[in-house]
């Protein structure tokens, strides 16, 4: 059955070394879908080469069946490395040995992935880098092939000799060469990464809210930087396990090996202590802004809180007035309620004779006053209890 054909096949960006001179060739090429069948990895080399460096786009290699049929055949690519689950994860390592038709080891592939997220100066901006590599490495002529995926433009950038350097033929004889200069790329921008989240945490810091204001904390800015100390976090952590199982395979390895290798397997060590620091410095990153919330919510709560004391005491300043007002009214309502009654209609004052008299109709205003001050407390109980005032969160939803 025929593969149908790729609308948007990818170029290949290629790096070669010549063995003897060390000198680079660059050219681009299209994939060879005709012979991707019958092709194999020695179809693909040059033997003045020693180092091969492909450079292309992992996305549209595994949206074409041809491109993918090329790349199996040619650089004997498993095929757990184009499933799904293989696309999204922030890194992992494998290797294997491939055989011959005979059963004989004819070479050995890796494939590993890093993701290093660089954030902005300003919290909002960020970008991903994700660094997808295949490697194969032929045991019978030492030359080594490099399937660079999705490259990001600042390793690309240092293709081929500020990336790689210019490894001897020593060091060509370890397949693990490559991780080398590969883990010093990716502590590179891992260390830039972290020294981002601190210089914005520090920021934050040297921007603290006195205790004696209340200004609102960016709480927008803490959110985003906590996730991107998260993130870095998780980066560094799973680079840790990456770099582990290198190590692992790699010491089984270094047992029938050189100095060389050795010396490849000193400084990955090292890159794994350098990483493991990015990674405790970026905790420190995360407790430091974690510290810096929780100072701010104090300082709000320790400013509310003074608030607080203020409005008890002007409260109980108020407290004192009204109970003056309410001496002064205990003192003077009773002479003017009876002043009040005393100067009614109902009452008369002869001066000639020196006597008071009341008026017959006197009970009317007894009987009007006596409803009305008995029903007055009486519909103010009850126009509370059928009218309740609504509290200010129940208003605002309402």
């Amino acid at each position: 059955m025929a593969l149908p054909d790729c609308q948007s096949c990818p170029q290949l960006d290629i790096f070669r070394r010549k063995r003897e001179s060390r000198n680079w060739q660059h050219h681009r090429t299209e994939i060879a879908h005709d012979d991707a069948s019958n092709s194999g990895t020695n179809a693909f080399l040059e033997t003045g080469c020693d180092i091969f460096i492909i450079k292309t786009k992992a996305r549209k290699v595994r949206e074409c069946p041809k491109c993918q049929t090329y790349f199996i055949h040619t650089f004997q690519i498993p095929g757990l490395w184009w499933e799904e689950y293989c696309r999204d994860p922030k890194g992992y390592f494998g290797c294997e040995d491939t055989l011959d038709t005979e059963g004989n080891v004819n070479g050995f592939n890796t494939w590993a992935r890093f993701i290093v997220k660089d954030v902005k100066r300003n919290f909002a901006e960020y970008e991903w880098y994700k660094v997808n590599i295949f490697t194969r490495w032929l045991p019978s002529t030492k030359q080594t092939i490099l399937l660079l995926f999705d490259l990001p433009s600042p390793i690309a950038e240092r293709l081929p000799i500020q990336l790689i350097g210019d490894p001897d033929s020593q060091s060509l004889r370890d397949p693990f060469w490559i991780y080398e200069p590969l883990m010093r790329e990716i502590v590179r921008l891992q260390d830039t990464a972290v020294a981002a989240i601190a210089t914005q945490v520090r920021f934050l810091e040297s921007m603290r809210t006195p205790l004696q204001t209340r200004t609102m904390p960016n709480y927008q800015a803490f959110h985003d930087l906590t996730r991107h100390t998260t993130h870095v976090s998780e980066t560094l952590a799973v680079t840790i396990k990456t770099l582990g199982g290198i190590l692992s395979e790699h010491a089984s390895f270094i047992g029938q090996s050189t100095h060389a290798s050795q010396n490849i397997h000193r400084r990955l060590l090292f890159f794994e202590h350098m990483v493991q620091g990015l990674h405790n410095r970026s905790h420190s990153n995360r407790e430091r802004l974690t510290n810096e919330i929780q100072l701010s919510i104090n300082v709000i709560a320790h400013y509310d809180s003074g608030v607080s004391v203020a409005i008890g005491q002007a409260a109980q300043e108020d407290s004192a007035a009204m109970k003056t007002i309410a001496f002064l009214t205990m003192t003077f309502l009773p002479p003017t309620f009876i002043c009040a009654i005393f100067s009614m209609s109902f009452f008369n004052y002869s001066p000639e004779s020196d006597s008071w008299s009341v008026s017959e109709k006197f009970w009317l205003y007894w009987a009007i006053a006596v409803p009305i001050t008995v029903v007055t407390p009486l519909l103010w109980q009850y126009w509370h209890r059928f009218f309740p005032s609504q509290r200010v969160e129940e208003a605002k939803l309402a």
